[in-house]
Parts: structure tokens; sequence; C-alpha cells
């Protein structure tokens, strides 16, 4: 059997993305292996967020290029896929019809399977060795290519032709990452994501539902449901009367509207409970109950597409944990929010991207919330729950910025308490409004500096969340092993770790105490199996 090796890069995506292609290549009758140097194949799943992503891809490219040197030999093939990809093509070493060349510049999609011929993406230059670029989403071009390359019958499943009903092999069997939709229309002036996914195109419900339940019935305890927006599922099929497409987001969503009014004695006790909690050392080792108490407000019901597919996934017999991400603020809608402490399943963990604290750089980034939105969710939910864990996305000097908008965003790490931040530092990505009309105009040595101020910042954060869950007793899920060492979860996506035990197995669940903070993560000690 032939051998492939795949890289993912980055994102959770990519990640359920590897695991498809894990299936299509199961079934084609190839093995996986652990070592590049040991694959007929090598597959790198990409990512253009950062550039230094992109790097790692060109590192690794050179490295293949030279093995295949030394030992003299045409293998392993590589194949680059997703982010850093255009155009579905091969190495003009495999083509069959050179005048298909000029025409192949005209197109994007690939029309039919002769298409396939042509080189026309832009890593071939970078990438002399690159044997050939596929898109996900024609991925049932691939064995046709295989088989091209490889001068053999590369068997393949019919139903394996669509991107979306491709199922996945996955590495965690205890885990399932469910896509319910792909690429992003929100256009934020720096991401390339929109140039490179395309068009927001959601999953229809009964196909999804159908995915999860498969899932939970070949022993997945947790899904996570995977989109660039998922909040905004649906959208392009609903009433337009309630989807404002010109500020991507609900007409009838209700995230406090102007018609709400809070009162001022609970923003008090909001303010006074989150002080007695994060900065009382003795009262965080207690035994910390959820609150309850509702925000005296006026709404108008309202239940979007998301939180109907949230419904019936939580209503799937065994399911025990669920997730979501990605999602954006500013189409962030009440019900959505309720939705972790209103069905059984749910954890009490989100994912939502601020980027930065200050207004006047949100619009230059084209996002489309305000710090003050971000700010009154994240209460609502520790309002809700203390223990609720809320991690978010923050570029560091992004075109413009100065002291004082720095000084704003490092504000918002004091007063929104992250559980855990992806901070980058902003590097230009070709083809994005911002590197159109944006000049790069922070120093790197001033975008390390600032990066590490933050990140002083996010592990005073850590630390005291982290010390909320000293002493409580918790329900986990154990994910991996490593170094003789089980690593696990909580529901509010906390990590924890303890020595390995034998009795014990990934994908298994135990309760027990959290004991000991070791920086980043927990340690703890067993007190029964779930």
């Amino acid at each position: 059997m032939k051998k492939y090796f795949i890289q993912t890069f980055w994102c959770a995506m990519n990640a359920a993305d590897s695991e498809k292609i894990n299936m299509l290549l199961l079934q084609s009758w190839f093995m996986k292996s652990n070592e590049w140097k040991e694959a007929d194949l090598v597959i790198l799943n990409t990512c253009s967020v950062r550039q230094k992503w992109e790097d790692r891809v060109f590192w690794l490219a050179t490295e293949i290029k030279k093995f295949k040197k030394k030992k003299n030999t045409n293998f392993p093939i590589l194949w680059i896929t997703w982010c850093m990809v255009r155009k579905t093509w091969m190495n003009e070493k495999y083509l069959q019809d050179w005048n298909q060349r000029e025409r192949a510049r005209k197109i994007q999609l690939l029309n039919d399977e002769k298409w396939i011929f042509n080189n026309d993406d832009k890593l071939f230059p970078r990438i002399p060795d690159l044997d050939f670029t596929l898109r996900i989403e024609e991925i049932k071009y691939l064995q046709l290519i295989l088989s091209h390359i490889l001068w053999e019958k590369i068997w393949s499943d019919d139903k394996f032709d669509d991107y979306l009903k491709t199922k996945q092999l996955r590495d965690n069997p205890s885990q399932a990452s469910v896509i319910i939709q792909t690429w992003c229309d929100n256009y934020c002036s720096f991401c390339i994501v929109p140039y490179t996914r395309w068009k927001e195109t959601s999953r229809k419900k009964e196909e999804i539902i159908k995915e999860c339940r498969e899932a939970v019935q070949a022993w997945a305890k947790e899904v996570t449901l995977l989109g660039q927006n998922v909040n905004s599922y649906w959208k392009q099929f609903v009433d337009k009367k309630l989807w404002n497409e010109e500020k991507s987001r609900w007409n009838r969503w209700n995230w406090l509207p102007n018609n709400t009014v809070i009162s001022s004695e609970v923003e008090r006790s909001v303010e006074e409970t989150n002080n007695e909690i994060w900065k009382n050392d003795v009262l965080c080792k207690k035994q910390i109950p959820p609150l309850r108490s509702e925000w005296q407000c006026q709404t108008n019901k309202f239940k979007s597409p998301f939180r109907e597919l949230l419904e019936e996934v939580n209503n799937i017999p065994w399911i025990d944990r669920i997730r979501f991400t990605s999602s954006n603020p500013h189409d962030m809608t009440e019900d959505i929010l309720n939705a972790h402490f209103e069905l059984e399943h749910m954890c009490n963990y989100l994912h939502f991207a601020l980027q930065s604290w200050n207004n006047e750089m949100l619009k230059k980034m084209n996002r489309r919330h305000t710090y003050e939105d971000f700010k009154k969710q994240v209460d609502f939910l520790r309002w809700k729950d203390p223990l609720f864990s809320i991690s978010t996305d923050i570029i560091v000097w992004y075109s413009g910025e100065t002291d004082e908008m720095f000084e704003d965003t490092l504000k918002a790490f004091e007063e929104c308490n992250f559980d855990f931040a992806y901070i980058a530092r902003y590097s230009v990505r070709p083809g994005t409004i911002a590197s159109k009309i944006y000049p790069d105009d922070v120093p790197d040595s001033v975008k390390a500096e600032r990066w590490h101020i933050l990140n002083n910042a996010l592990n005073k954060s850590v630390s005291i969340r982290n010390k909320m869950m000293l002493w409580r007793e918790e329900n986990i899920l154990i994910y991996w092993e490593k170094d003789e060492q089980f690593f696990g979860r909580t529901r509010n996506f906390k990590e924890v770790f303890f020595d390995k035990d034998e009795k014990l197995k990934i994908w298994d669940q135990v309760k027990i105490k959290i004991t000991e903070l070791d920086e980043w993560v927990l340690k703890w000690k067993i007190i029964t199996s779930v």
C-alpha cells in the first residue's frame, strides 16, 4: 500500500478537512504515515491568515526538495491544498495539452475533468517541485490527478465526490468536528479568507444532524460545529427581511437593542460579582455555583437558524458535549448566547474575535461591532456563569495603530479577563483590502514589543481565571496522551493533565478535583470514573 503524510496548519476548519482527506485516501487504499520521509504522498493543508504559516510551508517544501535530490527519487509527491491555493492545477511536466495553458488562466473552478491539466497557480513558480494543487471543494478530482501522476488506477467511490458530504476519518474518536458552513462574506480588511474560500455557503440542517448522529453512534462524546461565522448559518436561504446584507446581521437580532433597558442595579451587581470573584484568592478556592439571575431587559423573541440547529443537535441521544466555533460579535443573537445555559449539552465556553478595543481601529478593520457590543456580551455570559470561559483573537499593531489605540486594547484584557487569546502580529496578506489601501507602517521590533506586553497581560488574566477552578470538582474528557501523561478539558475548555493511568484510555470521562496550577494548565487528582 502507498503511504501518505498530512501536515495541517492552524485552524479547526483545516483540521476537519484533513480528516476528510484521511477518509478519501483510506478508501483509495493509501496508508497514513507519521513521517513524511517514509511517505509516497505529502499533503500540506495550508493557512494564509499569518505569514509565519506560509513560511513554514515553503520551508517544508524546500526540505522535501532536498530529500528527493539526495535520494535521487521523484517521491514523495507534493500536494498543497486550502488557503494558499487559488486554483487546482498540476505541475507542467504532467500536462497533456500545452495549448490549454492560455485558456486555463481565465477560469477559477474546473469545468470538468479535462481542466486538471493546467498549472496556473502562483505557487508553482515558487515551489518548482510542487506536483499539484487541489482545492478541497474540488476533491472529486483527487483520484483522477493521482492516477495520472502515478500511472496507475487509483480507485475512488462516487459517494465521496461532494466535499461537504465527504465523511471524516477522525484522529480522536471521542471528538467530532462537523462542518456546517464554508467560506466567509465579511471581508475584514486584513483577512485573506474570503478570497481563498469564497462565498459563504451553509449545509442543509438534515445533513448536519445526520453526520452528528452518526458520529455519536460511533462513540463521539463531544461535537464541535465548525464554520467561518456560525451564527450567520443559513442566512442565504432566509427571508431577506430577517437578514441585513449590508450590516451582516439579523434584522431581528436582539442583543441589547435600543429598546432594551438594563437597570443600574444589575450593572452594579455584575461589577461587584466580577470584582469579588476575580480578585479574592480565598473565594476563588470555593465551589462557585453558576449564577442564573436574569438581566432586567425588554426583548423581542427571535430564534435564529443557528439556535434551531443547536437545539436539534442537543436532542441527539447520548451526545454529551456541544461546542461551536467561530462566531462574530456583530451578528451574535441573544438566543445563541442563552443556548449555553438553556441547552443541557452546551458547554460553557465561547470563542469570538475582538481584534481591537479601539472603535476607530475596528472600523478601519471593517469589523462591524464596537468594543461596547463585545463587552456587553462578555458581561452577559459572565453574569449567567462566572466560570464561563471566553477566548478571542487580537491583532497587534494593525496599520496606523497609535500608542493610545494599543493602550485601549490593553485595557480590554483588564476588563474582559480572557481565558485565552490568540495574539497575532499584523502581517500584510496580498490581495486583501488592507494590502491595497493601508501601509504596513509599524516596524517589526515595535510589533514584537507590543505582542509581549499583551502576552504578559494575558498570562495575568489566565492566572486569575484559573484560580477560580482550584478545588473544584469537574468532569473531564480525556483528549490525548503525551510523555506518559493524559490531557483533557473541562466543559469550560480548561486544559488539565495527570499521570497516565492504565485503567483509563483516551475518550474516557473522569470526575476530578483540581488541586494546583501549572501556568496554562491545571493539575488534578481522580475522584471516580464517570
